[in-house]
């Protein structure tokens, strides 16, 4: 049996590693010492400096106690990112994902090589689940060279199923165990739980695992409120009823109407490929404000420019649908947004920091 690791570093990033950095000029501007900011060399702030991610490398050992935190230093770490970095306001949020995403990704990395307890692992993977759907909608209007979605869902892809396979390890832990000496850390998972496995399903909306998972989950999470409206939307697209989906849609809390939105440029394609079909004419139109609350979008400006991507011409903020014209098109950059970014600021708190 292979022997279990157990990190020894107590701060956010070791010794060694603050050093080596802060000699080769590799701070970031978060982790710097204020009062040399402004020297040729500043000096890193113990307290501010975080471990960064790093990959395995010739004569990098990857194993070493003293370079590796233990679970509950990490969960402080997700909490100083969250609760001192991520709420900054003097600084593009753009620049705080950056940093975040590879801090949370060393955290992550740590997890792996001490193989950390079920219940711990859920407590660091919640949060940074989380910060991956906040993301995601927080920069979808922002360019590719700034912020690539494909990248950020594939890390939420792998994340969200590693935790539900953590899920899975604790109800066999709970089988197995005196339910007596698990009952309060089981009332703390399972509140978190249901958003995490609604969120599951509404980002495999329309598949039948994700659903049949849904079905299987145990009766207090498969009848919880959350769970049973993500099942519903789910069913509704699997169905390719649009006006059910998004009213639905609509009715979920922040954090799961911006994991909704994730999915929001392909259910929108869809659906205006649909009422080609469905309101083609050559003189008649469609309200474009009407498009604009059955869908979601924010504004009457973003609709117009996804029915021009799709070569459906518009009259007066109207929509003309022909199903002759109609292309397919991958979607405009920041066709998903919903929330304003001042909304998704004051949003922030709430959705970050709710189990850190």
């Amino acid at each position: 049996m292979t022997e279990l690791i157990q990190g020894r570093c107590l701060l956010m990033c070791p010794e060694r590693e603050r050093c080596m950095r802060e000699r080769k000029g590799l701070l970031h501007r978060f982790e710097i010492d204020e009062n040399t900011k402004t020297s040729r060399q500043p000096k890193a702030d113990p307290m501010k400096t975080v471990k960064c991610f790093g990959r395995p490398a010739a004569g990098l050992v990857m194993t070493d106690p003293s370079q590796l935190r233990p679970a509950a230093v990490l969960l402080s770490t997700i909490r100083y990112l969250f609760t001192k970095v991520a709420t900054r306001t003097d600084v593009d949020w753009i620049a705080i994902y950056d940093f975040l995403f590879d801090r949370l990704r060393a955290v992550r990395q740590d997890v792996a090589i001490q193989r950390i307890d079920v219940a711990s692992s859920i407590s660091i993977f919640e949060p940074i689940v989380r910060f991956l759907i906040y993301s995601t909608q927080r920069l979808c209007d922002r360019n590719i060279s700034e912020f690539d979605t494909t990248i950020n869902n594939r890390h939420l892809f792998e994340c969200i199923s590693h935790l539900l396979i953590l899920y899975d390890q604790w109800d066999q832990k709970v089988r197995t165990s005196d339910i007596s000496d698990i009952s309060m850390e089981q009332l703390k998972l399972d509140n978190n739980r249901e958003q995490m496995e609604a969120a599951y399903i509404l980002l495999n909306m329309g598949n039948v695992e994700a659903l049949t998972r849904a079905l299987t989950l145990p009766l207090c999470l498969r009848k919880s409120a959350n769970v049973q409206l993500s099942m519903k939307i789910s069913f509704a697209w699997y169905l390719k009823n649009y006006a059910r989906l998004c009213s639905l849609i609509a009715r979920l809390p922040p954090l799961l109407m911006c994991t909704a939105m994730i999915n929001m440029t392909n259910i929108r394609r869809t659906t205006l490929k649909i009422m080609s079909s469905g309101y083609n004419s050559k003189v008649l139109t469609f309200p474009g404000l009407k498009l604009q609350q059955l869908l979601l979008y924010r504004d009457i400006e973003t609709v117009l420019a996804d029915c021009e991507l799709h070569d459906q011409t518009s009259v007066d903020q109207n929509i003309l649908f022909q199903k002759a014209t109609f292309r397919e098109a991958a979607g405009s950059k920041n066709s998903a947004i919903y929330y304003t970014r001042q909304i998704m600021h004051d949003f922030l708190p709430s959705i970050l920091l709710e189990s850190v």
